[in-house]
């Protein structure tokens, strides 16, 4: 039975779209900082559920089906699985990975729209439609220039660059991205949500949620206020999607459905675990946070919490938004080409060295970050290995070695041990204190300063001298440590979760419970496991070969 006082929290990341594999930039964004707060969540005992789905439906996926002579389930299910694969050799551990594609999420949709029949018209349209391919053309096979930045080689959803929303037909000099035929205009009847009549509801909410992220709040206040334009949630066949009801040929927009699966799978994750999706999207106490990109902040910020205004559910709490992942001056992109896949980084190097270096080097904010070979290379090799996996493998190597395997009974502790104890005792604090407002670099930055410590700690008191002079003043030294190789492990499990677990096993605690700055499981007179190095340093050679 959970507690009545425990946080409920549901953690959601963007759905990966189904229509290619994964590369290196999509982690930096969504689904590692999504997976690191969620473990820390869980590590605090909160009522945490972190969900995730394929997106699956979309002009992308039809047009691929058709090229291939493939059904568009077989495409999305293929993915599903390859990314599903990918996120848990990662370690990205969801509580559930869905689909769009489902009877959850087409109910869901059908009660969406529903209940904001109220909030939709009818409008006849001119939409986009190649003369050459015979058909009408979703957006993004179309191209041309952006309308408010100038930016070229645009898609006809939204410009990469400035990140504004706009139909196809605002492109300037637009062209079939399938054939390069200028397209003409057809009319054709569509569906509309009265995005303009939510301005001051959303206005007032940016004011009152302080815990929005400003940067992203200061840009889209602006938009709001040269504003709104009513949403265009329908397209027209051929399109893979869910139907509109009472209608043929005509189709939810992808993201009117997308987001919507969110909650479709909370649902699924509820019905398999005897729970109600309500108590996170109807329960005014849940706390709802959404991790995204900064290239869909539009429709995290003003769709969707518009659409939940309407339907009666709980607005998110957070949203932390983060810059892309840029390569060469260029953001990574599967569909521009820049990209490294995730498969090939994860079948060379280990999954917590891109955990440790995203994390070390992504702020909460919607800056851009570089990613550099070089710099990966020199901050996991000097930090994570040799100021931490070093500092584990000293220690436990002592206990193994000096100790028979058995952590020694503390003595009295001298003015230094003492020191040192209350860095100890109040570390977990100072982390949590980052972690809880989704500062993970800031967070693992005071894990780091403190591993420095515990380093500086055990190189001055020479645990190695101590013992042939002071046997009773090495065992306070090695107990401290041990209990320090627990900390750290402890508080660095949400980020490279795989080493901390190996720790564990090191020090024969795998399968206790862990909570977060709680190490009594530490104690003198217990005897660790079979000890190993955590890892091999990344040389020269391995970089060179994955950047050519």
């Amino acid at each position: 039975m959970l507690e009545t006082n425990m946080r409920k929290i549901l953690v959601t990341a963007a759905l990966p779209y189904a229509n290619g594999k994964l590369h290196i930039g999509h982690v930096r964004s969504t689904y590692l900082p999504a997976d690191v707060y969620s473990k820390y969540c869980k590590l605090k005992q909160y009522d945490c559920i972190y969900v995730c789905a394929s997106d699956e439906h979309g002009a992308p996926i039809q047009i691929n089906a058709e090229k291939e002579g493939r059904k568009a389930e077989e495409i999305t299910k293929e993915f599903h699985e390859i990314h599903k694969e990918e996120f848990k050799r990662l370690g990205i551990n969801f509580d559930i990975f869905y689909h769009t594609h489902s009877k959850e999420n087409k109910e869901f949709t059908e009660m969406f729209f529903e209940k904001l029949k109220k909030r939709i018209y009818k409008k006849e349209v001119e939409q986009m439609y190649c003369p050459k391919c015979n058909r009408f053309l979703p957006d993004r096979y179309v191209l041309g220039t952006c309308p408010y930045c100038g930016a070229e080689n645009q898609y006809g959803d939204g410009c990469e660059k400035c990140g504004r929303v706009y139909s196809p037909t605002q492109l300037i000099e637009p062209k079939c991205a399938i054939c390069g035929t200028t397209p003409i205009r057809k009319k054709s009847t569509h569906y509309f949500f009265k995005l303009s009549e939510f301005s001051e509801f959303l206005l007032n909410w940016f004011n009152e949620n302080k815990e929005l992220p400003q940067d992203v709040v200061h840009h889209l206040k602006g938009w709001i206020d040269e504003g709104l334009q009513d949403w265009d949630i329908t397209r027209d066949a051929p399109y893979f999607g869910i139907k509109i009801p009472g209608e043929k040929n005509k189709y939810f927009y992808v993201w009117f459905d997308a987001p919507i699966g969110y909650v479709s799978s909370t649902a699924k994750w509820a019905e398999e675990n005897g729970r109600s999706w309500k108590e996170f999207w109807e329960d005014k106490n849940a706390e709802i946070v959404h991790f995204i990109g900064k290239d869909i902040e539009y429709h995290h910020f003003l769709f969707w919490p518009s659409m939940l205004k309407e339907a009666g559910l709980n607005l998110p709490r957070r949203i932390p938004t983060r810059g892309w992942a840029i390569m060469e001056g260029r953001k990574m992109s599967k569909s521009r080409g820049t990209l490294i896949s995730l498969e090939d980084y994860l079948n060379r190097f280990d999954a917590d060295f891109l955990r440790y270096y995203y994390i070390a080097t992504t702020p909460n904010t919607i800056s851009d970050g570089e990613f550099s070979w070089k710099e990966f290379q020199t901050k996991v090799n000097n930090e994570l290995i040799d100021e931490y996996g070093n500092f584990i493998y000293r220690v436990l190597s002592f206990v193994k070695n000096k100790f028979k395997g058995e952590i020694p009974e503390p003595a009295e502790y001298n003015e230094e041990d003492k020191k040192f104890a209350e860095s100890l005792k109040n570390f977990a604090g100072e982390v949590e204190e980052k972690f809880e407002k989704i500062e993970l670099k800031k967070g693992l930055e005071k894990v780091m300063g403190f591993t420095h410590e515990c380093n500086s700690y055990f190189n001055k008191r020479e645990p190695w001298h101590l013992i042939k002079e002071n046997t009773n003043e090495a065992k306070t030294v090695v107990f401290l440590s041990t209990k320090a190789v627990y900390a750290l492990s402890l508080a660095l499990y949400p980020v490279v979760t795989n080493s901390s677990e190996k720790v564990f096993k090191q020090l024969n605690v795998e399968k206790a419970s862990k909570k977060w700055g709680d190490y009594s499981l530490i104690k003198g007179g217990m005897k660790i496991g079979d000890i190993s190095p955590l890892y091999e340093k990344i040389n020269n050679e391995d970089i060179e070969k994955i950047s050519q």
